[in-house]
This record gives structure tokens, sequence and C-alpha cells, in this order.
């Protein structure tokens, strides 16, 4: 069961601004609802040694990679290549996936298509009900095409393997500025080591900034939050609006 969830997305397109990257509106929150701890979230050239060399390293600080584009069948496609060479396997055809593929494409079969059939020896096919076109899963690692479209149908899949209870949060809303209570925020930090608080100004609407308290357990993120909220009281300021949400295993 995957803890920490690294993504990185593949693709000159998007770091040349030629299309706007649309994914990872999509795998966060689903990545969060379904209980990961997202570590990481990286955007790559279409290099095969700067995507090994990168994926490697991901490798060290994620227990789990969620790879999008570079598997369609232009040259430009490298990420099946950089993936097998990352594994330490040759890609061949995977006798199902080419199965699938002759089946959509029929008559239209042709050699690049057939690319697409090429996966790392001994992957795990993603099944894609729209165009036949497997994703992959090798080695901690797991590969969806680019395309939004197809990357929707086919991101279930992963969610048996990042399952797990998702962290409880308390959120606090005010109309501080962050420099008044940067200190109190430093201490409840420190009471609270088992809690990630982070402080998130906003320029518009009726509150100045949102302070979250994610833990495990809902007691200590409320803990904390308490404790926070009574000394910002003790500075003369307000808690505007307090949210609750409880993690996926705990009991209301």
């Amino acid at each position: 069961m995957a803890i920490k969830v690294g993504v990185v997305i593949l693709g000159d397109e998007v770091l040349k601004a030629e299309i706007r990257e649309a994914n990872l509106a999509h795998i966060l929150p689903l990545l969060n609802e379904w209980g990961a701890e997202v570590a990481l979230c990286a955007i790559l050239p279409d290099d095969i040694p700067v995507v090994v060399r990168h994926l490697r390293l991901y490798l060290e600080e994620a227990d789990l990679l969620v790879l999008t584009g570079g598997i369609g069948p232009t040259p430009d496609d490298i990420t099946r290549e950089a993936v097998a060479r990352v594994a330490g396997v040759p890609l061949v055809i995977h006798p199902e996936a080419k199965a699938a593929l002759d089946n959509y494409y029929k008559y239209r079969m042709n050699e690049y298509r057939l690319l697409m059939a090429h996966v790392p020896q001994g992957a795990t096919l993603i099944p894609n009900p729209l165009s036949a076109a497997p994703g992959f899963f090798i080695a901690r690692m797991a590969v969806f095409p680019g395309i939004p479209k197809l990357l929707h149908e086919m991101f279930g899949w992963l969610k048996p393997y990042v399952a797990g209870p998702r962290k409880s949060r308390v959120t606090l809303c005010s109309k501080a500025p962050e420099s008044a209570f940067a200190g109190i925020m430093r201490e409840a930090m420190d009471a609270f080591p088992d809690v990630s608080v982070g402080s998130y100004p906003m320029l518009e609407g009726t509150y100045r900034v949102r302070v979250v308290f994610r833990a495990a357990a809902f007691a200590r993120a409320e803990a904390c939050a308490d404790r926070f909220a009574a000394k910002l009281r003790d500075l003369g300021w307000e808690i505007s609006l307090r949210e609750e949400e409880r993690g996926g295993d705990e009991k209301i």
C-alpha cells in the first residue's frame, strides 16, 4: 500500500506552454481522498536520460510514482522506454495489449499503433476502455496516457494501491494577518509535531487567511487548532469560521 505518492507529468508541450496542463486538477483531489500523501509533483521533458535520472531520484522520495503522458505511437513518446530503463527490463509486445489494439483498430492497425502494445517486461496492464491503448504498472510506477479524457476513465484502477485512512483536518479562518500569528503558529507546531499546519493567505473574500491543521487522529488536529485559536484570541484576533473534517478512520 503506497503512503507517499509522486506525480510526474511528461511532455515538452506542457513545459513550452503549448497546451495547458489539466491532469493534476483531477489526480491530486483523488489521491488525497483515497488517503495518499502526495510527496511531489514534477513536469519533465521528452528526454529519456533526463526522465530516467529524475525517476530514480523520485523513487527514493515516494512509495509510488504516477506518470502521465508519452505512451502514444510517435517518436516523442519516450515514457515507456524511460520506465523500462528504470525498471531494468526490456520493452516487449504484451499479447493482451496487442489483441486489444488489433480488435480496436482492425484494418487500420499498423506498425506505429503496435508501439502502444510495447510495455516493460513483467508490467501489469492498466485497461483503457476508450481507445484500447493501455497504461501499465511496474516497479512502483503507474503510467497513464496524458489525454485527460483517457486518464479520467483509467485512473480509478490505481485506488487499491493507495487507499488508506484520509487525514483529519481542522480549518480556521480569520482576518488576522500572517505576521500576527507566525509566532503562535510555530509554538503550536512545536507542541504538536504530529500535526501538519499550513497558513494560506487570501487577497479576496471575507477572510484574510486560512490556517489548516492536519493529523492522522482528529483529536490531535482539534487540540492543536484549539491551542492556536486560544492564543490568537489572546492577541486580539477572532476566528471567523471553523471547519472540521474527520479522516476515513474516525468515528463521529
